[in-house]
Formats: C-alpha cells, sequence, structure tokens
C-alpha cells in the first residue's frame, strides 16, 4: 500500500495564492464556498493550506476565478495571472518577427 506523503508548503503556497485571487476578486469565503458547494470550513483550510490540492480541485478553482492552475504551483508568482492577461503563443511569435525588424532598422541607423 503506497503511503501518501503531504506537502504542506506546497499547501500553504497555493492556500496564500487562493486567498489572493479572492481577495482581488472582491469576494468572501462564503461567497466562494457557496458557489463551488464547498462547505465554508472546507474553503477556509483550502485557503489555509490545511487540506491537499487534488488536481481536481486546483482546475475547478482555477475556472472559478478565470485563472491559469499551473500558475497556482509556480512559486516565482505572487497570483496567478488571469487568463486574459496570457497572450496566445500566436502574438508573441508575431511580436518577436516586430521586434526583430525594429532591431535591424535601430541596428541601420546606429551604424
Amino acid at each position: 500500500m503506497a503511503v501518501k506523503t503531504i506537502n504542506y508548503e506546497l499547501n500553504r503556497l497555493i492556500g496564500l495564492k487562493l486567498l489572493r485571487v479572492r481577495q482581488m476578486a472582491g469576494l468572501s469565503q462564503q461567497n466562494v464556498a457557496d458557489d463551488l458547494d464547498f462547505s465554508p470550513t472546507t474553503y477556509s483550510k483550502l485557503e489555509n493550506g490545511k487540506i491537499d490540492f487534488t488536481v481536481t480541485r486546483l482546475a475547478q478553482l482555477a475556472d472559478y476565478f478565470n485563472v491559469h492552475a499551473p500558475d497556482f504551483l509556480d512559486a516565482s508568482l505572487d497570483a496567478p495571472r488571469h487568463k486574459d492577461e496570457v497572450r496566445p503563443h500566436s502574438d508573441y511569435k508575431s511580436m518577436e518577427t516586430k521586434l526583430e525588424a525594429l532591431r535591424e532598422l535601430i541596428g541601420d541607423v546606429i551604424k
């Protein structure tokens, strides 16, 4: 039988990010608990890192707040990014092309 390992530090990190996202949305714990059909106690424990996060639950919370689920796991971010803040890959390719053209122009001017 597999032994369950709990990563308390990761749970705390995710919980803090969840708290920040909820506060940025201007919602109470009760609002979120009601909307997601969690008990208020369960939701509070999630924010406080007292409960393990399942992938399903993390995806549910990310969808609810319209943020990127992987951002909950990224220690370099204070809070998950809103889905509207992240551009599609094609936008970045277009921006890279424009940046390269600008570099060529600047290079010609400087010479």
